[in-house]
């Protein structure tokens, strides 16, 4: 009886192999037509496809293999350090590929005619030197990489070498904003912070735009020669049972780095500062201390590190309140807040990741209010000072959008579709974005989205943000609870 039962087990694992398929293929450098060892490779389902995303890695000679794939539609996307993402059957680097059909009933393939290569390109460069009032680079100089769109972040820092020549990779296309340190030369000549190709104001900056793969070099940084600052003061904090200092740390940040100025209660100084604003943050047994300092001149400030107050969270639900702090060099970590937890003061942002059936329409803090303002990429800004007391706001009305993309040059299956919420004082900046892939039939559909006026976009061949897309995009107004039926026409250029 067993023996008559395993070879029924055998013969339907046999027939379940027989109605799936196997996919292979090699994963090649774009420049070079090597194989790339190493890889991560996933298969990832359309929607409408049963099933979740499945990886594996490439062996040796950069092949890939998923056995026994169910019948569907999929996605294959590789992924390696210093290579941007790369899709089966796109049409150039950096575009979206096309879905691959398992069809119910084929056998195992794996003749190499079948074989679904990828070609990887890698991620985009920008080089160049900074150099003094006579072209000559300034080796140990700092120089920082941000983004273009105000307000401007910092997204990489590097140091020249001893040619005064830097170099920064693995970036996402899109257009960038290169600015030098400040700091003061072999001799008494001080430079202030200078942005690519001339000047100390973000206004005056050019603008270096790369897409993937793009390695922009001659990205020549004139600096400026002006004056530093020293910024001087005192740090008080808690003190224990004995009436001694407690430890403390003080950190002097700009939008080029931070430094510890200060590691106990008492007078600290910090020399070499260039004009412009910097934050203080003091950081103790309990107590945190924050001010954002306006340096024009050589000045003395009195940085307290007070007591945290608890924080107090309502209307969240099942759902956490995201945190992240955002300082004058860039936002920080990403991390959930519960009531009571300990807020350091400063500039936070918040968000609330919920599910379909909600939106998060807004967070007030109580304990400061002010006017409602608009969220960026669904996270809410706020000066934190004292107990801040947090009021989140879901909906339980959502608004949906769906539809079916067409084309009569391309298949529609797969088509990737780019959703954009947009700001009514500055269309060109969204505040939201959103993507999906259209299922077999070309069906797509958003859900969980707050009222506004929304841009919509189909395309294999160009980006949401390209003029083409803004100009043959589908407009639509969504109000609180609707859902709007959208038939949808695919950009072919």
């Amino acid at each position: 009886m067993k023996s008559a039962l395993k070879c029924l087990s055998l013969a339907a694992l046999l027939l379940l192999r027989l109605n799936a398929a196997t996919l292979h293929g090699t994963i090649f450098d774009e420049e070079t037509q090597l194989q790339l060892a190493r890889t991560r490779v996933a298969l990832i389902p359309l929607p409408g496809t049963a099933g979740g995303a499945v990886s594996v890695q490439t062996d040796e000679r950069g092949a890939y293999l998923f056995p026994d794939v169910p019948p569907g539609w999929y996605l294959i996307r590789a992924t390696r350090l210093g290579y941007a993402a790369a899709e089966y059957g796109q049409s150039r680097p950096g575009r979206p590929g096309t879905p691959v059909q398992i069809a119910a009933g084929v056998s195992a393939v794996t003749d190499p005619a079948d074989a679904r290569n990828v070609i990887m390109r890698h991620q985009a460069v920008i080089m160049g030197s900074v150099v003094d009032d006579n072209n000559i680079g300034i080796p140990g100089w700092p120089v920082s990489l941000y983004t273009s769109r105000p307000p401007i972040q910092r997204v990489a820092e590097a140091t020249t070498d001893d040619r005064g020549s830097f170099r920064f990779g693995e970036l996402e296309p899109g257009t960038y904003i290169a600015r030098s340190g400040g700091g003061g030369l072999d001799d008494t000549v001080t430079l202030v912070p200078s942005y690519f190709k001339f000047g100390t104001a973000v206004s005056s900056a050019e603008r270096v735009r790369v897409r993937t793969g793009d390695i922009q070099t001659l990205i020549v940084i004139h600096t400026v020669e002006g004056p530093l600052y020293e910024l001087g003061g005192e740090v008080t904090g808690p003190v224990d049972a004995q009436g001694k200092p407690r430890p403390l740390r003080l950190t002097l940040i700009t939008d080029t780095g931070r430094r510890l100025v200060a590691t106990s209660a008492g007078r600290f100084s910090a020399a070499n500062i260039p004009p412009g604003n910097v934050e203080l943050l003091a950081e103790g047994f309990a107590c945190a201390g924050y001010q954002r300092v306006p340096v024009d001149r050589n000045i003395y400030v009195h940085v307290e590190c007070p007591p945290l107050m608890p924080v107090s969270i309502a209307g969240t639900g099942d759902y956490p309140l995201i945190a992240r702090r955002c300082d004058l060099d860039g936002a920080g970590p990403e991390q959930p807040l519960a009531p009571g937890s300990m807020l350091p003061p400063g500039h936070w942002e918040f968000t609330v990741q919920t599910k379909p059936q909600n939106y998060l329409a807004s967070i007030q803090n109580q304990t400061n209010p002010a006017p409602p303002q608009t969220p960026v990429d669904g996270w809410f800004a706020f000066d934190i000072a004292g107990a801040p007391s947090f009021a989140v706001t879901l909906s339980t009305k959502p608004a949906t959008i769906a539809g079916t993309v067409s084309s009569p040059a391309k298949s529609s299956i797969g088509a990737p579709v780019y959703l954009e919420l947009l700001n009514p004082d500055a269309l060109e900046v969204p505040i939201r974005s959103w993507a999906t892939r259209a299922d077999e039939r070309g069906n797509f559909s958003f859900k969980g989205l707050p009222p506004g006026s929304y841009r919509l976009v189909s395309s294999f061949e160009v980006d949401s943000d390209d003029p083409l897309a803004r100009d043959k995009a589908t407009n639509i107004a969504l109000h609180e609870g609707e859902t709007a039926n959208v038939p949808l026409a695919m950009i072919v250029p």
